[in-house]
């Protein structure tokens, strides 16, 4: 027979296993919000943080244009307190597994970014693949605009931002886990594409690129420039060489970049950027400098180590290094420290050397 003690033990390992299968969490997703994109922005007071949320509606219906969103913001001293307080706002659960795009305000990187930055890598749900970006003027402005080209909410950033959409030579892609690890490691600094809104054409408009050192905002480019670094530093491929020769404008579609740095010994180290670069003559005029390749190569060169070392010499002024000199630097010194002091007071008087070596493949089909 059963002993009643093991009766009794039955009953409360079942009672156990009842209690667990009825904690079950789970929400269907019509009772969720999925957050697409996140902006930070400051408040209306120095001790306030402003939060703001774009919420996709989960429908059926997939259609440009017909995308259904809600946008909520809300101020509060931490970016935690806001999210807490903005459930109170919603009747659904928020869900931040597919936020894909932050967005920091303009004047939230001229204060300081870096306490706002730690709570995004704390949190478990937040992917580190998701894009970050510099809204301008603020990121509440950027986030409420609803293209008619979205399918569903956040669609035309994400696009814009990853190869599967457009692929233009003046959006810099930037990722949370590449700029949280520029904020944190000696000899590189970072940089994020700049995101505004054309309100005539109901669009975002993204052609600059805006560099932070470990605190705040340092420096912004204009389009051209942007260009010139998304080549020289992230050797992005789909990209032109725009240069006057002889008062005729000459373009050049590239198809591959290299690059290589190289350090020369001294006190105060100069730093040679050496590109390569081939691809087709796209514009010129006919039978120009009598068809002479080569001729027309170094004339591109001249005009393209010009343009990249102004550039170099800007970014060096503004004491940022988004190429990463400051690393390449301590990589053959094997991160010495005395070696890191020396760096940081020459830096501002380093001088650069661009080298390029431009290859014309073909010219394209011409009378």
């Amino acid at each position: 027979m059963i002993s009643k003690r093991k009766i009794i033990g039955v009953f409360f390992l079942l009672a156990s296993v009842t209690l667990i299968l009825g904690g079950c969490g789970f929400k269907d997703i019509d009772k969720r919000f999925f957050v697409v994109a996140m902006g930070i922005d400051p408040g209306t007071r120095k001790d306030l943080i402003k939060v703001t949320l774009r919420l996709a509606i989960p429908s059926s219906k997939i259609e440009s244009g017909e995308a259904k969103t809600e946008l909520e913001s809300l101020e509060a001293p931490t970016i935690a307190e806001a999210i807490r307080r903005i459930k109170s706002l919603v009747d659904k659960e928020l869900d931040f597994g597919h936020c894909r795009v932050i967005l920091f305000g303009k004047e939230t990187l001229e204060n300081g970014v870096r306490e706002s930055t730690n709570w995004f890598l704390r949190r478990r749900d937040i992917q580190m693949v998701a894009y970050v970006g510099m809204a301008e003027p603020n990121a509440t402005d950027v986030l409420q605009l609803k293209p008619q080209s979205e399918r569903y909410p956040g669609n035309s950033l994400i696009l814009s931002f990853g190869s599967e959409g457009t692929e233009s030579s003046f959006i810099l892609t930037e990722y949370l886990f590449d700029w949280t690890r520029r904020l944190a490691e000696t000899g590189t600094d970072g940089f994020l594409p700049v995101v505004r809104v054309d309100k005539d054409k109901n669009s975002y408009q993204i052609d600059k690129v805006a560099f932070l050192d470990k605190q705040k905002l340092r420096l912004c480019l204009n389009a051209t420039e942007t260009q010139l670094f998304n080549i020289s530093a992230k050797k992005f491929r789909k990209s032109i060489i725009s240069v006057p020769i002889e008062n005729v404008p000459i373009v050049l579609a590239l198809s591959s970049v290299r690059t290589h740095i190289d350090y020369s010994k001294g006190e105060i180290p100069e730093i040679t950027l050496r590109l390569r670069a081939t691809g087709m003559l796209e514009e010129s005029p006919s039978k120009f400098l009598n068809g002479n390749n080569r001729v027309i190569e170094q004339k591109i060169e001249k005009a393209f180590n010009d343009q990249v070392e102004t550039l170099l010499y800007k970014i060096r002024d503004a004491g940022v290094d988004p190429y990463g000199f400051g690393l390449h630097y301590l990589s053959t010194y094997f991160g010495d420290h005395k070696m890191w002091e020396r760096w940081k007071s020459a830096y501002p008087t380093i001088k650069f050397h661009v080298k390029s070596r431009i290859v014309i493949e073909e010219t394209g089909l011409v009378e």
